[in-house]
C-alpha cells in the first residue's frame, strides 16, 4: 500500500509531492512510494483523530504525523510496529551480531536532565571522554566518576519513550570507524541530516556538534522482548516519530531489492555515495557498555538532502512499485 485509494489524502499527498519545499514533497513522496504499510495501518492513522474526515493542508498533515506516530509508536508499552497491525513488517533477524546507533550529547543530555540529572553537556563529555581513554587503555577509572556515568544513564533511560530505534549492522559502517573524522562520515552515511554543526551567535563561528557511537549485540535486545511477537521490523514512514515533521533524509525501501527487509539510508556525502542497510528493533536501555566512542560532527549536509534524494530515487525508481503515482 501506500495510500492509494485513500481520498482525499491520497490526492493531498500527489499535490504536496510537487511543492518545491523539501520538507513539505519529500515526506509527500516517500507516503506515496512506501509499499510497506499495512493498508489497515493506514487506516489506523487516517482515523486517529478523525484525520479522514478534516481538511487537508501541510501543517495539519505534519500534526496528524506527530500525533499518531506519539500514541501509536513512542509512548505505547508495545509499538504498533511490533503489534499485529504491522505484522507484514517484522523481521525474523538472527540475534547473534552487533548493531550502531549515533546519539547527540545534547539530545541524551536533555533527556537525562528532563529526569533531574545535574550533569551537563559539557561535563557528560568531559566524562565519557575519559570513561573511554581508560577502558580503551585498560587502566582504572575512579569509581566515583563511573558512579556518576551511570547514574546519568539512568536519567537519561528514565527520560526515554518507547519508540523503536533505527540501527544499522556494525559491519556495514565498520570501514568508517577507521578514518578520523568518522562522525561526519557516519552522519552522511546513515542520513541522518539533522545532525549538524551549528552558528554561534556571539561569534559567528561554526560550533561542533558531539555524538556518541553507542554498540551493542541484537542478543540484548531479543532477550528484553521475549514473550512478545516482534522485537525487529522494516522501517515505513509511520514509524518515525519526528519534533515537527515527517523526516525527508527517510526514503522507503522497495520490496524487490529489499528482500530480507532491511532498508537502506540516503547517503548524504558529496561524493562516493552509496548506502547502508538499516531496520527497526525495539526498545532497550543503554548501558555504560554501549558507549564506544565520542566524536564532533564538524559539518552540515542539509543543502546535500535534496540532491542525495534525487540520486537515491533514480537509482531505486525501476523497482518501486508505486513510482508512477508521483505526479
Amino acid at each position: 500500500m501506500a495510500f492509494q485509494g485513500k481520498h482525499p489524502f491520497f490526492a493531498f499527498l500527489q499535490g504536496a509531492a510537487t511543492q518545491a519545499a523539501l520538507e513539505e514533497s519529500a515526506p509527500a513522496e516517500n507516503y506515496v512510494l512506501d509499499e510497506r504499510v499495512p493498508g489497515a495501518r493506514e487506516d489506523d492513522f487516517l482515523s486517529l483523530n478523525g484525520f479522514a474526515a478534516a481538511a487537508h493542508s501541510k501543517d495539519s498533515w505534519f500534526k496528524q504525523h506527530v500525533d499518531y506516530t506519539k500514541a501509536r509508536v513512542a509512548l505505547p508499552s508495545v509499538s504498533a510496529t511490533f503489534t499485529s497491525i504491522n505484522q507484514p513488517n517484522w523481521l525474523g533477524l538472527s540475534p547473534d551480531w552487533d548493531v550502531i546507533r549515533i546519539e547527540t550529547l545534547y539530545g541524551l543530555a536533555g533527556r537525562a536532565n528532563a529526569k533531574g540529572s545535574p550533569l551537563g553537556e559539557a561535563e557528560v563529555n568531559d566524562l565519557l571522554r575519559d570513561f573511554i581513554r581508560a577502558r580503551d587503555s585498560g587502566t582504572s577509572f575512579d569509581p566515583i566518576k563511573t558512579a556518576q556515568l551511570e547514574k546519568w544513564l539512568r536519567h537519561v533511560n528514565s527520560g526515554s519513550d518507547r519508540r523503536p530505534a533505527f540501527v544499522a549492522p556494525f559491519a556495514e559502517v565498520e570501514d568508517m570507524l577507521k578514518q578520523p573524522d568518522w562522525a561526519n562520515r557516519l552522519r552522511d552515511a546513515l542520513g541522518l541530516g539533522h545532525i549538524r554543526s551549528w552558528e554561534d551567535p556571539t561569534t559567528r563561528a561554526a560550533m561542533p556538534t558531539a555524538v556518541v557511537l553507542m554498540q551493542y549485540n541484537l542478543i540484548r535486545v531479543h532477550d528484553a522482548h521475549i514473550g512478545r511477537p516482534a522485537w525487529a521490523a522494516s522501517p515505513t514512514v509511520l514509524d518515525d516519530v519526528p519534533r515537527q515533521m515527517p523526516n525527508p533524509c527517510f526514503f522507503p525501501a522497495p520490496k524487490a531489492v529489499s528482500l530480507e527487509g532491511y532498508g537502506y539510508t540516503v547517503d548524504l556525502a558529496a561524493t562516493g555515495a552509496t548506502y547502508r542497510k538499516e531496520f527497526l528493533h525495539g526498545h532497550i536501555a543503554y548501558t555504560l557498555a554501549d558507549v564506544r566512542r565520542v566524536g564532533e560532527v564538524t559539518t552540515d549536509a542539509t543543502s546535500r538532502i535534496a540532491d542525495a534524494r534525487k540520486d537515491h530515487r533514480e537509482l531505486l525508481k525501476s523497482d518501486l512499485v508505486h513510482f508512477a503515482d508521483l505526479p
